[in-house]
């Protein structure tokens, strides 16, 4: 028993030992696991450090870089691009100085090292959205935000004036080509009646014995008549001689017998082709007005619809902006409603409907009436050749000749007769007409003006232009075209300029249209349509515009050698870049041309209210087209003196060259050729060539830091792709890429 105690406690030690042990082993394993994973912890949180690190020190290099831009480029323009240091240099050493170098004593968390780095660019200023992009960022802080209120606003006062106008000149000029035909065929229709009547009258009036004729004795049809009881009595005392007499009335019996054939032959005769005359005519007159009534519907339909075209136009949206309100305006409500009853009074220029069935009826009845008389000449002849061959009754042979004679006073008294039918259409068309000769002569008078206007602007692109700038042309033309095709645009021509229209209408039409144009790009820019308007300041404010002055000798004809002198690229980058004519004189050409057109309109607007006095509607538009015209050449010339012009008798407002210049850009709209003319221009003044100078970098840094613990357990990571770079010995290393640009 004793024994067995003992053996009992010794084992009881031995298993007491063993569960020490078993517990050690569980530390050692467990403290060993804890240990991986935390060095594992420690190098990916210096991995992760150093990848934040070496972003920051990407991110500072690519600032650096981008620190060095072409200073000359900026101050002229106002645009980034490379320029100065070497960029990959300037990334290098930035990058560098975000560590400690190696030389450090101090214990380094991360012992960065410093491998490589590039820089490699990726956008150049030549490419449409990058140059389109840095003007925006430009301008925005730049650029004159009240636009509108420097000029838009200034034309807010005419906005409504200008509407009225427009709509007035656009649906008079189109009512008045309508007009003018419609009253040549009307014409026409009263000049085929007229040939008619003037058939019938012709050959058949002097065998009939009528009033408005006098008729030759013993030929005509009443004399057939009058004539035939003695006829008849020659007849039979020839018939009824005693033997050995002769007969006494032979040659007179003959006589008659021969002109009762022929009066009444020539009579049927000339009747016949008359009434074939007045048929064919009537067709061709019935055509005729027919195409005056649709011309007259015509009429009315342009009436409906310009006044329907005329309702929430540019023009409205300009005068109910916010910016519209203070600056004065003389324009009353009077003078308003008065342009507007001047577009209303071309419904007094319609015929109404009936009145063209009312001259069909004429016309057919005119025809009508002729085929009576015709038919009585038939029934003459066919009386004068029975009597001849029976020697009927006188009686009747009067009868037919009075019916005769009757029938054609009737067609007489309504066709031909003074006071008949053919003279009231005339009274009628010369009183529908009684205006057209004044306004004639006022066409005529604008016709001449107009012609002044194409000789000052011929005169401006015929002057002798010199080789240098001709040079200078030809040169910005091989960049234009070079970055057209950079841009994957083809070459391209100059811009589209206003157009000079022979007809003085026509320009006052097209110059009013331009104003519409004109006045719905203030009206976007107004509404917050922003992007265009910085563009175009951007052109206003950056480049070189034609000094006016320059022209004025041009103006008064007294000489041109300091026009010719001035017109150098740098003198007229704004008009080049608006317009695109590679020639000295051209854009300045086109610049004049359409500061014409639009003062054409403007001053066209004011003569429709000078003018309402002439009272037929047509006849005050020829009126404000001469008034326009007269006014309009005044102000070029005033332009070239001054430099600015007043917007109008109604707004004592000055509107500058430059300000001109601002509508126009307005006018024509933002393009890519506008663009590319504007990199040609840059070009051409720096030297620079924008498709190969670049805007933005992409910067590659290359670095690595040292591992502390498990440089193989890392590598495996990196072979996984759960880390990204690679593992060389102790050290893990990665590469940064980072892009940056300048807006």
């Amino acid at each position: 028993m004793r024994w067995n105690e003992c053996d009992r406690k010794r084992g009881a030690r031995l298993f007491a030992m063993d569960q020490r042990g078993s517990v050690s082993v569980f530390l050692i394993i467990a403290t060993s696991g804890i240990l991986l994973f935390t060095t594992l912890l420690i190098d990916y949180a210096r991995i992760a450090a150093f990848n934040k690190q070496i972003e920051l020190a990407a991110q500072s290099g690519a600032r650096s870089a981008l620190s060095a831009y072409d200073g000359m480029l900026y101050d002229r323009y106002g645009l980034f691009a490379a320029g100065g240091t070497s960029r990959s240099e300037l990334f290098a050493r930035t990058a560098k100085g975000n560590w400690r170098p190696d030389s450090d004593e101090s214990f380094p968390l991360l012992r960065i090292q410093y491998r490589s780095s590039h820089v490699n660019s990726y956008e150049v200023l030549g490419a449409y959205p990058v140059f389109k992009r840095q003007v925006l960022e430009e301008m925005k802080y730049k650029a004159p935000i009240d636009f509108t209120m420097e000029v838009a606003a200034r034309f807010a006062p005419v906005s409504i004036a200008m509407k009225e106008a427009s709509a007035t000149v656009k649906l008079l000029e189109e009512v008045r080509e309508r007009y003018d035909k419609r009253e040549k065929h009307l014409q026409t229709v009263l000049d085929l009646q007229r040939q008619s009547a003037d058939r019938a009258l012709s050959g058949i009036a002097e065998l009939i014995p009528v009033q408005l004729v006098d008729a030759v004795s013993g030929s005509t049809a009443a004399s057939i008549a009058d004539g035939y009881s003695a006829y008849v009595s020659w007849c039979e005392q020839d018939a009824h001689l005693e033997e050995k007499e002769k007969p006494q009335y032979t040659e007179d019996i003959s006589n008659y017998e021969n002109t009762a054939r022929s009066v009444s032959g020539d009579l049927r005769k000339e009747s016949m082709h008359a009434m074939r005359r007045h048929q064919e005519l009537e067709s061709k007159a019935l055509k005729e007005l027919a195409e005056a009534e649709r011309l007259n519907t015509e009429m009315k339909a342009v009436i409906e619809r310009i006044k329907q075209e005329n309702q929430n136009t540019g023009f409205d949206r300009v005068n109910g902006s916010k910016h519209a309100a203070g600056t004065p305006s003389t324009v009353t409500s009077t003078d308003t409603a008065q342009l507007r009853e001047a577009g209303q009074s071309a419904e007094e220029l319609l015929l109404a409907p009936d009145w063209f069935v009312k001259y069909k009826g004429e016309l057919t009845l005119q025809t009508t009436m002729f085929a009576s008389f015709d038919s009585e000449t038939s029934g003459f002849q066919s009386n004068v050749t029975a009597a001849l061959s029976n020697h009927g009754s006188s009686a009747l042979l009067i009868e037919g000749a009075a019916q005769l004679r009757i029938a054609f006073e009737q067609y007489a008294q309504k066709f031909i007769q003074p006071g008949s039918v053919l003279d009231l259409r005339m009274q009628e068309m010369n009183e529908r007409q009684s205006a057209d000769g004044e306004r004639k002569k006022q066409e005529a008078a604008a016709e001449s003006k107009l012609g002044e206007v194409r000789k000052m602007m011929h005169g401006i692109t015929s002057i002798p232009q010199m080789g240098e700038h001709q040079e200078m042309f030809d040169q910005v033309k091989e960049k234009l075209h070079s970055n057209l095709q950079f841009n994957g645009l083809a070459e391209a021509s100059g811009s589209a300029a206003a157009g000079w229209d022979d007809d003085p209408n026509d320009a006052a039409v097209s110059s009013m249209s331009s104003m519409e144009t004109i006045f719905s790009g203030m009206a976007d820019s107004m509404e917050g349509i922003r992007d265009s308007l910085y563009l175009n300041e951007y052109i206003i404010h950056r480049f070189a515009s034609f000094p006016p002055q320059k022209l004025g000798a041009v103006m008064r004809n007294e000489g041109h050698e300091e026009f010719s002198n001035a017109l150098s690229l740098n003198n007229q980058e704004v008009e080049y870049i608006l317009y695109g004519f590679h020639s000295p004189a051209g854009n300045i050409a086109a610049a004049y041309g359409e500061i014409f057109a639009v003062r054409l309109a403007i001053r066209t607007m004011e003569g429709l209210i000078a003018c309402r006095s002439l009272g037929h509607p047509l006849l005050v538009l020829a009126g404000a087209l001469l008034y326009g015209l007269e006014q309009s050449i005044a102000d070029m010339v005033l332009l070239s003196q001054k430099g600015s012009i007043p917007l109008s008798k109604y707004v004592d407002i000055e509107l500058t060259y430059a300000d001109y210049l601002r509508i126009f850009l307005l006018l024509h709209g933002s393009s890519d050729e506008r663009m590319s003319r504007t990199i040609a221009v840059i070009e051409q003044n720096t030297g620079m060539t924008l498709s190969k100078t670049s805007t933005g970098i992409t910067g590659e840094l290359t670095a690595s830091v040292n591992l502390w613990f498990l440089p193989g357990l890392m590598r495996s990571f990196t072979n996984f792709g759960i880390l990204n770079g690679r593992v060389k010995g102790n050290r893990y290393e990665t590469t940064k890429t980072i892009g940056w640009s300048y807006g």
